[in-house]
């Protein structure tokens, strides 16, 4: 719903991974080079990483990595499917951007197999490499994927949703293109976003839709505002807008169902919301003498204006920011003269009372 920063500390805790990933595949393509499965395969790779850890020009920072933990057998599994990874997985990287769009298409072909034993080795990059001592000792000087996670839950709702707002243990890291379908980008940083488990776990899941705009490059709020009328929440684009951003926020709508969860939680904050901004003003206008319409007017905009301010400052923290502020916008556009009619009423009935 709103866009990540990519801030200097994000690139510094996980940026990395991409490195990693790039020399592992890098040096998949080297000598030794495996065409048959031997029982040798490892001694045979573990000779080379010590030649290379004795070479003074290596520069590879995985290599105390290799040797210390089950890495060696996924490299081994790597060099058995034979083909160029590492150029697969810098070209899928140059392009993300454009594969979200559908402005690219990955036309390479993996044998036959193939896809099991990626899932399976970057499933295991993912769910056990870094996370571990070993790899985060080597690599960084912490575990960067829990510290991300604690940087983006910290004083933060979901940006996928902006309807819960996101504690440690209620959020989890979402492959944003699934590592189910796309195994290569499992620990590529860009694609790793910080959401509520909702999102995550329960709704989006392995679940793609193509164009779609994403977390780290678009800001949903510059395409779109919420418009509330016969009790339902709809979206309606700013002028402007192409057809092809139509699309992509269409289906970041529809991979998150965001509209059904918006119209089953969120109309309840903007009947509390109108209803806070008419109790105010009613209590405010008893203690002025012209009570006119006109004057009724002149306070709800400036509550309105008020409730505005104070609501810009909770964005991205609290909830349904968005929704809130577009409401507001409504209200002051559309039903101010409804709003002080109502009250003037209330306040005439009062008083004959």
């Amino acid at each position: 719903m709103y866009k990540v920063e990519w801030s200097d500390k994000i690139e510094k805790l996980i940026g990395p991974y991409h490195t990693v990933v790039a020399e592992i595949l890098n040096f998949v393509n080297e000598d030794p080079k495996f065409q048959v499965r031997s029982e040798n395969d490892i001694g045979d790779l573990l000779i080379k990483i010590k030649d290379l850890r004795e070479d003074g020009h290596c520069n590879y920072s995985f290599l105390e990595v290799v040797v210390r933990t089950d890495l060696k057998k996924h490299i081994c599994e790597l060099k058995y499917i034979g083909v160029d990874l590492f150029a697969m997985y810098n070209e899928f990287v140059v392009n993300y951007e454009n594969f979200l769009s559908k402005e690219w298409t990955d036309k390479d072909l993996y044998p036959e197999g193939s896809i099991k034993i990626l899932v399976e080795t970057f499933g295991y990059f993912y769910s056990d490499l870094i996370h571990g001592e070993i790899f985060n000792k080597t690599i960084g000087e912490s575990i960067a994927i829990r510290e991300l996670r604690q940087e983006l839950t910290l004083e933060s709702t979901c940006p996928y949703c902006d309807i819960n707002e996101m504690e440690f243990d209620l959020s989890s890291v979402d492959h944003f293109l699934p590592k189910a379908r796309y195994p290569l980008l499992a620990i590529y940083p860009k694609n790793l976003v910080v959401a509520c488990s909702a999102c995550n776990d329960r709704i989006k899941k392995d679940k793609l839709y193509l164009p779609i705009m994403h977390p780290y490059f678009d800001n949903l709020d510059d395409y779109f505002y919420f418009v509330y009328k016969n009790d339902r929440i709809e979206i309606k684009f700013f002028e402007q807008i192409t057809l092809a951003n139509k699309k992509k926020v269409a289906n970041f709508f529809k991979l998150f169902r965001l509209k059904q969860r918006y119209n089953k939680s969120g109309k309840r904050k903007l009947i509390k919301l109108k209803e806070e901004i008419l109790r105010n003003v009613r209590r405010q206008s008893k203690y002025i003498e012209d009570k006119s319409i006109e004057n009724i007017q002149l306070k709800i905009k400036e509550e309105i204006s008020d409730r505005y301010e104070n609501i810009s400052k909770e964005k991205k923290i609290d909830s349904l920011t968005k929704l809130r502020l577009d409401y507001l916008n409504q209200l002051k556009k559309d039903e101010i003269l409804k709003l002080s009619m109502y009250i003037v009423y209330e306040i005439e009935n009062e008083t004959s009372y």
